[in-house]
């Protein structure tokens, strides 16, 4: 791949002209441009969709085909929107709040839809309480749904936060990726174009969203969630099961709900990095800072800008401020 401007005609670096606001296409080639030196991440493309490299392109398949069944209780995010946290709070919720032994994995625990397939997913996916723990960062029309009564927990996070948690994510998984080298301005290019895994962040959020007042569906805000910890949980506890799990946490002078608390805490979580994913040595660890806001450390504001026209372009006023100050200028 290359970089050019739309009009074809070529600028003098990526970071230069994203000073001028251009906006950028992918394109296909085997020019000697400046560009072809630029370091991208190693993408599996299956039919159009980019897997991380050495996800198994027939698990992703074989997911997409998975027939969702009643008990099934899906955690559906893009990447890097507050996935594990909300994972990690609903099994808590679900196990009276005891968390993982530090020996578990949550990805074990909680399997990834499209990295497993279909038939890990019905036959060895953990079952508690009744609920078959399902993970995925499928687009909509992607997602098994098929008029089951099965539940589906979405949480959105801004695209600036997004971008910049999911850059760092590219570049401290090498074997996945080997973007260890590279920049955040090819990575930001890549991201606005919806060239990563998982696909365009606009047009996931916007189909989910549209989804936001089905019964069967829980639409979180990740923001919302890390400034009022104890009202989110509460708000999963309700939707999995509004008879059992609200009285559970708050009963004994709220016991459960404070230990959910407790052990959802980015400091307790970062205690344990093996429970959320494979080693990292030597790059940043994936529990990192799950802040809000803090999208400056990268950005640019002519990135802003090109974020926030994109957002507008997708989305009306009233949805922008559904959803959050982070997604309005």
């Amino acid at each position: 791949y290359n970089l050019t401007k739309e009009s074809g005609k070529l600028g003098t670096s990526p970071k230069t002209a994203f000073r001028q606001n251009s906006k950028y296409s992918m394109v296909d080639d085997h020019h000697h441009t400046p560009y072809n030196r630029e370091k991208l991440p190693a993408y599996t493309d299956h039919d159009g969709f980019l897997l991380p490299k050495g996800f198994p392109v027939e698990s992703f398949a074989s997911g997409k085909t998975y027939q969702a069944q009643d008990n099934d209780l899906f955690i559906v995010t893009y990447p890097k929107c507050g996935t594990t946290w909300t994972q990690h709070i609903t099994y808590l919720i679900l196990n009276n709040g005891v968390p993982l032994s530090p020996d578990q994995r949550l990805d074990v625990v909680w399997p990834h839809l499209e990295e497993v397939g279909a038939d890990f997913i019905a036959d060895k996916a953990t079952v508690l309480e009744n609920h078959r723990l399902i993970k995925t960062h499928l687009p909509y029309e992607f997602t098994p749904n098929n008029d089951s009564k099965a539940k589906y927990i979405f949480v959105a996070r801004n695209p600036k936060d997004c971008v910049v948690s999911f850059y760092h994510h590219t570049v401290g998984f090498p074997r996945h990726y080997d973007f260890a080298e590279g920049t955040f301005d090819t990575y930001f290019n890549l991201f606005l174009n919806g060239k990563v895994d998982s696909g365009d962040y606009f047009d996931f959020l916007r189909k989910w969203l549209d989804r936001k007042d089905d019964p069967n569906m829980l639409f979180l805000k990740y923001e919302e969630g890390r400034k009022d910890t104890r009202k989110y949980i509460l708000q999963i506890a309700e939707f999995v099961d509004t008879d059992m799990y609200p009285a559970r946490l708050l009963a004994d002078d709220e016991k459960i709900l404070k230990l959910v608390l407790e052990h959802s805490s980015l400091e307790a979580m970062k205690q344990h990095p093996r429970r959320w994913c494979s080693d990292r040595t030597g790059y940043k660890p994936f529990i990192r800072k799950g802040s809000t806001g803090g999208w400056d450390e990268l950005l640019t504001e002519d990135q802003e800008e090109l974020i926030q026209k994109r957002l507008d372009e997708v989305f009306t006023k009233e949805e922008l401020e559904f959803l959050g100050e982070q997604y309005h200028s």
